[in-house]
């Protein structure tokens, strides 16, 4: 198994579950002491949750609706801007929105795992100037509108490790 740091399994638990992903999926959900329930459930309420519900999407995973009220906003370009400043190019191998959850979770584990002076820079900037500006609106949300108990642990999770570190 490839070791995984914290923010890059959460950043996988935020990408929708599939079969082809299921085994970090799994490992990262253990390792966090979260009970995973089976693939079907987890993709329904995923699905509900992050990407499709009558009559809007609960709990948009994408910073520039939650600070800005839309998608695709100046936050998203912010964030491309930090990623563009460590030589990294979203449009290769990423096919959401750069300012997806799991896209600054993944991030922030990149800078975490390659640091340097530089990077250490963007990662306080990534933390005070994007994440912790919406984490916790986002993860309000899910708290409170969730049917699975599995995504209401998660987004506490999310919030301690932004928040509390």
């Amino acid at each position: 198994m490839v070791f995984m740091n914290k923010f890059d399994c959460l950043s996988v638990l935020f990408l929708y579950p599939q079969k082809n992903i299921i085994e970090p999926y799994k490992n990262c959900a253990e390792n966090f002491g979260l009970k995973l329930p089976e693939l079907e459930d987890l993709q329904v309420e995923y699905t509900r949750l992050f990407i499709n519900a009558y009559p809007k999407v609960i709990a948009p995973p994408y910073e520039s609706f939650w600070r800005e009220k839309e998608i695709y906003g100046e936050t998203t370009i912010a964030i491309k801007k930090l990623y563009a400043a460590c030589n990294l190019d979203t449009s290769k191998n990423w096919h959401d929105l750069p300012d997806h959850i799991a896209a600054e979770l993944a991030f922030y584990a990149y800078l975490e795992e390659n640091d340097s002076a530089e990077n250490h820079d963007i990662k306080l900037r990534l933390l005070e100037e994007h994440l912790k500006l919406w984490v916790n609106k986002f993860c309000e949300v899910i708290k409170n509108k969730t049917n699975l108990e599995y995504f209401k642990n998660l987004s506490i999770l999310l919030e301690e490790s932004i928040y509390k570190g």
